[in-house]
């Protein structure tokens, strides 16, 4: 989503070109990171309790879909920072839904409606490579 408004605003970048950020745009960009990393549909997480809310009988199975996605991801990408996230989530949660008091009940079509609308702002604000190191060319 950011590289789209970046582009947007800015044109196309030129080759081995970069777009310095304004620390409200860093911070920005921060937010749309954070909030990407907690709709990850992975146990405790808000995207897990989504998951666990529309499917709760398959929600095991997209939390394990999602961490072997994180895994491919980071060989695809060669982005190896991506392995840490999803080891953390499941050392700490083994990716297990706690059950609900009321899991016996419909969530209801306005909720799935905003579970769906969280999944697809999930998927437009989640960035495969977050931050990129290029030397600067007028250090040393």
């Amino acid at each position: 989503m950011f590289s789209l408004i970046a582009q947007w605003i800015h044109g196309p970048l030129l080759e081995n070109r970069d777009l310095l950020l304004h620390p409200i745009g860093f911070a920005g960009w921060a937010g749309l990171l954070v909030t990407a990393l907690n709709l990850l549909p992975m146990g405790q997480l808000d995207g897990g309790h989504i998951v666990y809310a529309l499917f709760p009988r398959k929600s095991s199975f997209v939390y394990w879909f999602v961490l072997f996605g994180l895994f491919c991801l980071a060989i695809v990408v060669e982005y190896p920072t991506w392995l840490f996230f999803p080891v953390l989530v499941y050392l700490l949660t083994r990716l297990r839904h706690p059950p609900t008091l009321q899991d016996e009940q419909p969530v209801g079509k306005k909720r799935v409606f905003f579970g769906i609308l969280a999944i697809i702002f999930l998927i437009l604000s989640f960035p495969p490579v977050p931050i990129t190191m290029s030397p600067s060319p007028n250090l040393p």
